[in-house]
């Protein structure tokens, strides 16, 4: 195992020098001079070459690639081109985290969606239940993320009512269609239909609870986790962005489960299972979820690492002070090189760690995978 992850690492080397190269050259080829951000339109040719000199644009991108390579390798981003004193380092630590919370809560809120809505609609599958859920989900995936953002600050924002209703009339009826369930199965035992009226009683309290507590959103701006405001005020300020973001995720995520977990229901031991009585709850999270997880672990493992990299547009309908925002208008409008190279650096580190994370993670949920090592 460790030799394994040894050569992953080892590997990780010659991709990352080719991604910041690659960097490097396309961002020669944007329009956009730093030194004019500098000095304005009004400055002369010699302000233009003294500055030229002193920040080493004067040499070609090849030399200037081995000199930030060589600080990199130090631990030293430098500073930005445009903001002279602003070290690149600090930029990073300020918007990374960012970008972070919003991929990382758009991930887990997929998964949270996606993986119960999958596994039932493939146990399910040709009910109300499972075409219902298979038509949101290729609606939800012709949405743009863009217009995916907008559509949830016009309801989230300005029409909060609709989400407040709308959150309490599916609770209402999933407690109505519990309860509906415990009169259909009657014959099924004392103790089942006791759960299920438990259940419908607790779904109902919470429904009415949320609905009376529900918070109100805000149309821009980001709260960061360490404010004096309190951690609340963050997630509030993050739950439409990570929304946003996971949307796509979710019907993906639920249409691949669904097809991968459809065909392991019909395999022997589920069949045998199902035979015996074990509940549809058991047989999917124990026996059924685990063999259909790895196609879904490593699409998310790959949907996580572009949404690390591809939040731009939502940081943008957000306002929010992520990596997105730093590279594209810190960095590429102005061509300040080094922030460029530094922040596609970081993510594309970030993802390739993540996904050879992921391919080490097999072996431990097959252990086929193990032996063959």
């Amino acid at each position: 195992m460790l030799r394994a992850i040894g050569l992953k690492l080892v590997r990780l080397v010659p991709v990352l020098i080719i991604v910041s190269l690659a960097t490097s050259l396309l961002i020669e080829l944007v329009p956009g001079d730093p030194i004019l951000a500098i000095i304005g339109m009004e400055g002369d040719a010699g302000d233009y070459e003294r500055i030229e000199r002193e920040l080493g644009l004067d040499q070609n991108v090849f030399s200037r690639y081995v000199d930030w390579l060589a600080n990199i390798v130090q631990g030293d981003f430098g500073e930005q081109i445009t903001r002279p004193g602003v070290k690149v380092a600090d930029r990073l630590r300020q918007t990374f985290p960012v970008t972070m919370q919003i991929a990382l809560m758009g991930m887990v809120l997929a998964l949270l969606i996606s993986v119960p809505a999958g596994a039932w609609a493939a146990y399910r599958a040709g009910t109300r239940f499972d075409r219902l859920s298979s038509g949101t989900a290729f609606g939800i995936i012709s949405i743009p993320s863009f217009l995916a953002g907008l559509l949830l600050v016009f309801m989230f924002v300005f029409h909060s009512a609709i989400p407040r209703y709308g959150v309490l009339g599916l609770g209402l009826l999933w407690s109505l269609w519990l309860l509906g369930s415990t009169w259909r199965g009657r014959r099924d035992g004392a103790e089942r239909a006791l759960i299920r009226v438990a259940a419908a009683v607790v779904v109902a309290g919470l429904t009415v609870w949320l609905a009376n507590k529900w918070p109100s959103f805000p149309r821009q701006g980001f709260v960061r986790w360490t404010s004096d405001d309190g951690r609340l005020e963050n997630l509030r300020s993050a739950f439409l962005p990570a929304i946003t973001v996971a949307l796509t995720e979710i019907a993906v995520f639920m249409r691949l489960l669904r097809g991968d977990m459809q065909a392991t229901l019909q395999e022997d031991y589920i069949l045998s299972a199902r035979a015996k009585g074990m509940p549809p709850v058991r047989i999917l999270a124990r026996d059924a979820l685990r063999p259909s997880s790895f196609s879904l672990i490593t699409l998310a493992g790959v949907a996580f690492g572009r949404l690390i990299g591809g939040t731009v547009i939502v940081e943008a309908i957000f306002r929010l002070p992520g990596m997105g925002d730093l590279i594209v208008n810190d960095g590429v409008n102005t061509g300040d090189f080094p922030v460029v190279q530094s922040g596609v650096l970081i993510l594309a580190t970030f993802y390739v760690v993540l996904n050879g994370a992921i391919d080490i993670s097999y072996s431990y949920l097959d252990p086929r995978l193990r032996r063959a090592r």
